[in-house]
């Protein structure tokens, strides 16, 4: 596991205070300075800050104060090096992203080029190295937007090949799944800035998710029909899923929850169509028919607070577990994949996907009958909701429906 650069002091104050507000609508990059020595930092966003699901630019200066020209004004700090780590803090068991600064156009100008998976409070912690002199570390909060259907369309900085075996799937047959991943970056030119072209390049490392390089959640696109896979890693760097069997025919919406190495959490999204005679499994889209408490193996599943979460916002989210026959408090839930429990959420448009996670901050999270997840759906609108969880070392699942009421701003 990858060790933190962060103090679990400084993570109090930081989760006790609110995040610094970042201007709306603003016709400039968006700033915060910090200083450190002699050497002042200051970050710039991009023009409206951080959004997920596609590559962002980050750029910082680096100045030496101690060195002033009277009309330059203080001297810009070069051949500096610069390693970036970002993560997020309410979610410390996720991969972290890792990526050395390259200098920009303007002496003492450095950019990053980071992708989110989703929006959200992250931390951005810069390592700098000024040329012989002692390193520094100063530690930036970053709040990341999420998707939205009027932002522009960018490249997307992975995507995902995938053939099958044999070509055309049926339904009920065993068939083979092989996943490439593609990185979809812009390339640096010969000085380290970035060249404004795009290289595809096979991923060939993965850093750990949960216990796994690869978690594939696949759908029906109607959603009556999840499971949550891991296909095997192999030696080229493909994953593959061998021997899996679609119930019926369809529209299948695959989604692959990985992490290329150092650049942290990302779900890439493809489509299969299983041929076959299947009907259509009728899905319920009524809310109300998907509330009620479910019993799963012995254990009575239920919602605290359906109506919690709201668009854009990241909230606890509180699943209770009891006793199918008793109604006590299940103590004694296990830990499944690295946390106390998964929750994936996926909307009607079988295309937005949240995988909340429990929230890591209370060691004592899942161990009292109550499993609180913080989660961020990032529009209003029926989610179809999966809850996995682990006791006795058996693996359960309760479905339900809710709905996300307000605006997606």
């Amino acid at each position: 596991m990858k060790s933190r650069l962060y103090t679990s002091a400084f993570l109090t104050l930081f989760l006790g205070c609110a995040l610094p507000a970042l201007a709306q609508g603003s016709n400039t990059a968006l700033s915060s300075s910090q200083k450190a020595g002699k050497y002042l930092v200051t970050l710039r966003l991009p023009e409206g800050g951080l959004v997920a699901g596609e590559e962002q630019q980050i750029e910082f200066r680096i100045i030496d104060t101690s060195r002033e020209d009277p009309v330059l004004g203080p001297a810009p700090v070069i051949r500096a090096v610069a390693k970036s780590t970002i993560v997020m803090p309410a979610m410390s068991s996720m991969p972290a992203a890792e990526e050395t600064a390259h200098p920009e156009g303007v002496p003492g100008d450095y950019g990053l080029h980071p992708s989110f998976a989703h929006g959200g409070d992250f931390l951005l912690t810069l390592r700098i190295s000024p040329p012989a002199d002692q390193p520094f570390t100063l530690v930036f909060p970053l709040k990341v937007g999420d998707e939205s259907p009027g932002q522009k369309p960018r490249p997307k900085p992975f995507q995902v090949q995938l053939r099958t075996e044999p070509g055309r799937v049926k339904a009920g047959e065993p068939a083979t799944l092989k996943a490439t991943v593609w990185s979809n970056r812009e390339t640096p030119g010969p000085d380290g800035r970035p060249s404004g072209k795009r290289k595809l390049e096979q991923v060939r490392a993965f850093d750990l998710v949960h216990e796994r390089r690869m978690h594939l959640i696949i759908v029906r696109k109607d959603l009556s029909f999840f499971t949550h896979q891991h296909p095997e890693i192999q030696p080229d760097g493909s994953f593959v899923l061998a021997g899996f069997v679609f119930p019926t025919a369809g529209d299948y919406q695959l989604f692959f929850d990985t992490a290329p190495k150092d650049a942290g959490g990302q779900v890439i999204i493809s489509a299969i169509r299983v041929e076959g005679k299947s009907a259509d499994v009728p899905k319920s889209s009524v809310v109300g028919e998907r509330l009620a408490p479910q019993a799963v193996d012995g254990v009575q599943v239920a919602l605290k607070d359906a109506r919690a979460l709201t668009p854009r916002k990241t909230l606890p989210f509180t699943i209770t577990f009891r006793a199918a026959d008793s109604g006590n408090p299940i103590l004694d839930l296990q830990p499944y994949l690295g946390a106390m429990g998964h929750m994936i959420m996926i909307h009607d448009d079988a295309q937005t996907f949240v995988h909340a996670h429990p929230d890591e901050r209370d060691p004592q999270n899942g161990k009292q009958g109550e499993l609180t997840f913080l989660a961020r759906p990032p529009k209003p609108g029926l989610y179809h909701l999966w809850v996995e969880f682990q006791r006795q070392n058996k693996v359960g699942t309760a479905e339900f429906v809710i709905e996300v009421r307000g605006s997606e701003r």
